[in-house]
């Protein structure tokens, strides 16, 4: 654009100068006219551009006042001489992107009409050839095909910075989460070892010096100090025990489940994604978090496969509590698949795979109902056992 704007004015100069006779003061006024008014412009322009990337990529241009008068002046500058007409060329771009989609072609028209008829008008021809006509009418076609075309890349853009975005929230928040749970089993760990060593240590001590005082009357007072001053350990222990679980960051599965869901659902604006809904089904109780993890996986997973490739317009995730086993099952409208059929797409059958080795390792299992054309349901179902405390 720039290097057109120079030349161009340029050789229209030179060539109305020396092959049609024009006058030269005024012939040099008028390229040395066009070539400052869109530099001043172009310099704005570009101030602005590199100011206001962060919201939008695209061609910044200062006003459409500026595209305006420099299409005001091209114009004046055909009467001088017809060789300016083909100034023409980049100037159609210009209004296409400073004008907006409706503008912009209107403009677009009205310059392609004028760098036809300029010869005609400036009384330097009587009548044009075919070429004089169909030069500038081809070169506004194809400058319209080009401006789409590089506004769909600009689209493009814009929709994989906005993926990049959300895709970096998401690693940020898979990492703090990863962070949360390390920082919550190592609690669980240290409450453990605390309650099966140093706990268990101090109420043998307590037990052992109550049989001792019964054998050795004597020393009764002794033992009673020893007694007392375990007791008085073993209650900070099971304190210390009760703290580190208290304040252990803890996750229910409906939360992560909650979580799964709020992820995909920012990328609606990146293109057509199914509606999701969680539905609970009785009452829920608490999960060791290993199984609260195994589940969030598995619901990723499956969540995921219906993103990529089920093509689904609604997907439910049910969650179900019975007295014996927790179970979720996902289902969506999508375009199903035979699940006896050799693995094809689906990330090559290894996701489903995964997901069974994961439930598989958990005790739980996984069943698919689908065909093709009919959506898919895939269930999963993990036993839960109370745990068994000790005192």
């Amino acid at each position: 654009m720039h290097v057109a704007f120079l030349v161009l004015p340029t050789v229209g100069a030179l060539r109305a100068v020396t092959a049609e006779g024009a006058p030269p003061l005024r012939t040099a006024l008028a390229a040395a006219l066009v070539a400052v008014i869109y530099l001043l412009g172009s310099r704005r322009a570009l101030t602005r551009g590199e100011a206001g990337r962060s919201a939008r990529t695209d061609l910044l241009l200062p006003s459409r006042a500026w595209v305006l008068v420099l299409t005001v002046v091209w114009m004046a500058s055909t009467f001088v001489s017809a060789a300016f007409v083909w100034i023409a060329f980049p100037l159609f771009f210009l209004v296409l992107f400073a004008l907006g989609r409706i503008a912009g072609p209107l403009a677009l028209t009205a310059v392609a009409l004028w760098a036809v008829t300029a010869p005609l008008l400036a009384h330097e021809r009587t009548s044009l050839g075919i070429g004089e006509i169909l030069g500038p009418l081809v070169g506004a076609v194809f400058s319209l095909i080009a401006h789409a075309v590089y506004r769909r890349l600009l689209l493009e853009t814009d929709r994989n910075r906005e993926l990049v975005v959300q895709l970096r929230a998401a690693q940020s928040e898979l990492a703090d989460s990863e962070r949360r749970k390390g920082i919550a089993e190592e609690r669980q760990r240290l409450a453990q070892d605390i309650h099966d060593t140093l706990a268990q240590g101090l109420n043998s001590i307590v037990m052992l010096s109550r049989g001792a005082s019964r054998t050795h009357p004597s020393a009764v007072a002794e033992f009673g100090l020893i007694e007392d001053t375990a007791r008085e350990n073993l209650a900070d222990a099971r304190r210390l025990v009760r703290d580190l679980a208290e304040a252990a960051p803890q996750i229910t599965l409906e939360q992560a489940l909650r979580t799964v869901i709020s992820r995909v659902e920012t990328l609606d604006d990146l293109g057509d994604q199914p509606s999701w809904e969680l539905r609970i089904d009785g009452r829920p109780r608490e999960l060791r978090p290993e199984q609260v993890e195994t589940l969030q996986r598995a619901a990723q997973s499956l969540v995921a496969n219906v993103q990529r490739h089920a093509g689904a317009r609604r997907c439910v995730l049910s969650l179900a509590w019975w007295p014996d086993r927790v179970s979720l099952d996902v289902v969506d409208d999508g375009h199903g698949f035979d699940p006896d059929a050799p693995p094809r797409g689906r990330d090559g059958g290894d996701g489903l795979r995964l997901l069974r080795a994961r439930m598989d390792r958990a005790g739980g299992a996984v069943t698919i109902d689908s065909a093709p054309g009919e959506g898919t349901a895939v269930g999963l179902i993990l036993p839960t056992f109370a745990e068994e405390t000790n005192e």
